[in-house]
């Protein structure tokens, strides 16, 4: 990592802090309340990231957030598969969160010499 990178690699820690903080009161506001509405379930996620660091720090990131955990990564195919506590009527919704908070962030820092991250 170049030092190009380091303000990158802040922001993703500060954004992944606040992340892991709002699902943890998200998924405390689940456990206290109705569990009939609860919809847990997978999600297959199609990766923009390819390097060892680059996927292994997302797949982490995912499983730190509460309410979330990496279930299996297929490298071959560019897609990590993930669970869910409450994937509601919206799965592309807990796909497009996972790439604006972070996947897009972890590009940013990996990937700040090589011109920056997501084309998405």
């Amino acid at each position: 990592m170049s030092l190009r990178g380091l303000p990158a690699l802040l922001r993703y820690v500060v954004i992944l802090a606040r992340e892991v903080v709002l699902a943890s009161i998200g998924v405390t506001r689940l456990v206290f309340g109705p569990t009939d509405k609860l919809r847990s379930g997978f999600v297959a996620y199609p990766m923009e990231a390819e390097t060892d660091l680059e996927v292994t720090t997302l797949a982490n990131s995912i499983t730190l957030t509460p309410g979330t955990i990496t279930v299996h990564v297929e490298p071959a195919e560019n897609l990590l598969i993930m669970h869910a506590i409450d994937v509601g009527d919206d799965p592309e919704g807990v796909r497009e969160s996972t790439r604006s908070a972070l996947e897009s962030n972890i590009l940013r820092w990996t990937r700040a010499g090589r011109g920056g991250g997501s084309a998405r």
